[in-house]
C-alpha cells in the first residue's frame, strides 16, 4: 500500500471515529459538558439540556448558572486540581439548579482534556441524574428508621437467621421475655435452648421452609435464663433473593406463656368439673336455647337406663306441669325447680327433682341451660314413713284414750256380775257367758292398747307350729261356714321363736281373717313354714281370693286404710307393729282375681 492510500484510509478512519464519538455524545442519557481552562462552556449535549434545562447560550452568558450560589466556591475548588495537575474526579455527588429553579441530584465524573502535546486545555464533566435514587435512598433510610424504632420498641421478639439457622439479629425485647441481653442470646446455641420435645418440630419446620419457601407458624418452648420454660408462638418467614433463592429467615415470636397457663388451668378446671359431672349420682344435662339436649352425664345411663331424660316417661299426671315449667324456663330465662314421677324400664316409678338454671355467657347471651336432676325417691319414702308414723302416733294416743275409757266401766260391770253371781243361782248358766263376753270386750280393748306407746312385752320361747295349729282350730268354724279349706305344710322339725304369744296369735288371726274375707266361697288358704339357712323362719300364707290392685299394695298398713267395706284399717296396722316389735319383716304380693300371698320372716332359736 502506497503512502497516499494509507493517508486516505487514516483520514476516513478519523472521520468515522469523529462521527461515532459525536453520535455517542448526543445519544447518551448522561449530561456531558466541556469547558476551557477559564471555565467557559465549549460544548454540551442534548441530555444536558434535558436534565438541567439550560441551553448552550445560557451557559455562554453565565457559565455557573446551574450551580447554586452556596456551591460555586466549592465547585471551583474541587475542579482546580483537574486543571492544575490533571487529577480525575469520579462519583462526586452534589446538587445542581435547573432552569425552572428546582434542584437535581447528580453524580459527577470530571476529567482533564489534553492537546496533542499533552497539555491540559480544558475539562470534561459527565453528570448522571441520581434524583430518583436519592429519593429512594432517603425513603429507605426513613423506612429503616421506622422499622428500627418498631423493632426496638415492640414486645414481640424479632430475630433473623441465615440458611444454616445461625443467629444474625435479635431484638432488644429478648431480655424482657427470656432474660438474655442481645449479645448473650446471639452467643447461645439455638437447639440447646429449645425444649427436647420441640427440637424435632423446629428441625422439621426448617426443612419445610427450605423446600417450600412458605411462611410457617409454630409453637415451641424456649428456656429462660433462669431455667424456666417460656412458650413462644412464632411466625417464620423465608427471605428470598431476586432469583427466588433462600437467603435468610425472619422469625417474629410472641410470648404466650400466660395464655398457655390460663388454658392449662382452664383444662384442669374442666377436667375436674367433668369428673364431678361424670361420677356424681345426680343427672346433669345441658340444654340449648331451642330445648335440645347437648350433653348428658353418664349417670343417666347407669340409673335410668337411657342417655337422657325422656318426657314420654314422665307420669301422665305430671307431664303437662313439667312441660309447662320447662317451657317457662326457656321462654323467660328464669330458674325452675320441678318434682315429678318417672318410669324406669322395669315399670317402677321413681321421684325426680329437676333444677333448671340459665347459663349467662360473657356477652350477656343465654345460649345454654343447665339441668341438675336428683333421685328423691328415698326422701319421698322417708316423708311418707314420717307421715305414717305421725298417723300411728295419733291413732295410738286415741286408742289408748278410748281403751282406758272403756276399760273402767268394764271393770265395774265385771265386778258387779261376779258379786251378784251367788244371788242369781237360777240363771247361773248365763253368768259365765256374760263374763266371757266381757273378757272378749276387754280383749278388743287390749288390741287398741297395742297401738299405744310401747308396752312391756313378755317375750319367751314358744313353739311356732303349736301357735299356728291353735289359730287354725280357732278359725276353722268360720272357714267351714264359707266352704273354705285351711291347709298347713309345716316342716317336720320343731321350730321355736322368741315372741309374745298373745300378740303373735293376734297377728296370725288378723292375716287369716283378711284371707277369709277376700274369699267369697269354696276357697283355699294354705300355711307353709320354711326353715332358712340364716336362722330365719319363713311363714307363707296364701289364699285364692279376689286379690289386691297393684297400686294399692304400697298403702297397706296405713291407719284407717282398708279395702273392706266395713273395715277400720287397724288390723294390718297392728300386725305391722307386732312384726316390728319381734324384729321380723312382712311382705305382701297379690294378683287380681288370683289371690294374695303374705310372707312373714322371723328369727328362730
Amino acid at each position: 500500500m502506497d503512502k497516499e492510500t494509507l493517508r486516505t484510509n487514516l483520514s476516513e478512519a478519523h472521520i468515522y471515529m469523529k462521527e461515532l464519538l459525536q453520535s455517542f455524545v448526543e445519544t447518551t442519557t448522561d449530561a456531558i459538558s466541556i469547558r476551557d481552562m477559564k471555565g467557559n462552556i465549549l460544548l454540551i449535549n442534548n441530555a444536558f439540556e434535558k436534565i438541567y434545562g439550560w441551553t448552550f447560550h445560557d451557559l455562554v452568558r453565565d457559565p455557573y448558572c446551574l450551580v447554586p450560589e452556596n456551591l460555586i466556591n466549592e465547585t471551583i475548588e474541587i475542579f482546580r486540581p483537574i486543571k492544575s495537575s490533571g487529577k480525575r474526579i469520579s462519583g462526586y455527588e452534589t446538587v445542581r439548579k435547573r432552569k425552572d429553579g428546582t434542584m437535581v441530584h447528580v453524580s459527577l465524573t470530571a476529567s482533564p482534556i489534553r492537546d496533542i502535546e499533552g497539555n491540559i486545555v480544558g475539562t470534561s464533566v459527565i453528570a448522571r441524574d441520581i434524583t430518583e435514587s436519592k429519593k429512594a435512598e432517603v425513603a429507605l433510610l426513613e423506612s429503616e428508621a421506622k422499622y428500627r424504632i418498631l423493632v426496638e420498641n415492640t414486645n414481640d421478639i424479632i430475630s433473623s437467621f441465615d440458611v444454616n439457622m445461625n443467629k444474625i439479629f435479635i431484638s432488644p425485647s429478648i431480655e424482657l421475655h427470656l432474660g438474655y441481653t442481645q449479645d448473650e442470646y446471639l452467643q447461645t446455641d439455638l437447639l440447646a435452648m429449645i425444649h427436647p420435645d420441640d427440637v424435632k418440630t423446629i428441625v422439621d419446620v426448617h426443612q419445610s421452609i427450605t423446600i417450600h419457601k412458605k411462611t410457617v407458624q409454630i409453637e415451641s418452648r424456649v428456656k429462660h435464663k433462669n431455667g424456666s420454660w417460656v412458650y413462644l408462638e412464632s411466625r417464620c418467614v423465608p427471605i428470598l433473593s431476586e432469583n427466588a433463592k433462600l437467603e435468610s429467615y425472619l422469625v417474629v415470636s410472641r410470648n404466650i406463656t400466660e395464655r398457655k397457663q390460663s388454658e392449662e388451668a382452664l383444662r384442669k378446671s374442666e377436667e375436674q368439673y367433668r369428673f364431678i359431672a361424670e361420677h356424681t349420682a345426680d343427672f346433669i344435662s345441658v340444654i340449648d336455647k331451642f330445648g335440645k339436649t347437648v350433653y348428658s352425664s353418664p349417670s343417666h345411663l347407669k340409673k335410668l337406663g337411657t342417655d337422657r331424660i325422656h318426657f314420654d316417661k314422665v307420669h301422665p299426671d305430671d307431664a303437662s306441669r313439667v312441660c309447662e315449667q320447662f317451657s317457662h324456663m326457656l321462654r323467660t330465662i328464669t330458674p325452675i325447680i320441678c318434682e315429678y314421677r318417672y318410669k324406669l324400664d322395669h315399670e317402677r316409678w321413681i321421684y325426680l327433682e329437676s333444677r333448671g338454671m340459665p347459663y349467662t355467657s360473657a356477652d350477656g347471651e343465654y345460649p345454654y341451660f343447665f339441668n341438675v336432676t336428683r333421685d328423691i325417691t328415698e326422701e319421698k319414702q322417708k316423708e311418707e314413713l314420717f307421715l305414717r308414723t305421725e298417723k300411728l302416733s295419733v291413732v295410738g294416743e286415741l286408742a289408748a284414750s278410748i281403751a282406758h275409757e272403756i276399760r273402767n266401766p268394764l271393770t265395774t260391770l265385771k265386778g258387779f256380775i261376779q258379786y251378784l253371781q251367788p244371788e242369781t243361782s237360777d240363771s247361773s248358766s248365763y253368768t259365765p257367758i256374760l263374763l266371757s263376753e266381757l273378757d272378749r270386750i276387754n280383749f278388743i280393748v287390749s288390741e287398741l292398747l297395742v297401738l299405744a306407746k310401747p308396752q312391756n312385752l313378755h317375750i319367751r320361747p314358744v313353739l311356732l307350729h303349736s301357735m299356728i295349729e291353735n289359730v287354725v282350730k280357732l278359725l276353722e268354724s268360720e272357714a267351714n261356714l264359707k266352704n273354705i279349706v285351711i291347709t298347713t305344710e309345716l316342716v317336720n322339725e320343731p321350730i321355736s321363736i322368741n315372741c309374745e304369744e298373745y300378740q303373735f296369735k293376734q297377728l296370725l288371726i288378723n292375716i287369716l281373717k283378711n284371707s277369709l274375707d277376700a274369699i267369697s266361697e269354696n276357697g283355699e288358704i294354705s300355711i307353709q313354714t320354711t326353715l332358712r339357712s340364716d336362722k330365719q323362719v319363713l311363714i307363707r300364707i296364701t289364699d285364692n281370693g279376689c286379690g289386691i290392685p297393684p297400686e294399692l299394695l304400697p298403702k297397706l298398713g296405713e291407719p284407717f286404710y282398708t279395702t273392706k267395706e266395713k273395715g277400720t284399717g287397724l288390723g294390718l296396722l297392728v300386725s305391722n307393729k307386732i312384726i316390728k316389735d319381734h324384729q321380723g319383716s312382712i311382705r305382701f304380693s297379690s294378683e287380681m282375681n288370683k289371690g294374695t300371698t303374705v310372707d312373714i320372716t322371723l328369727p328362730c332359736l
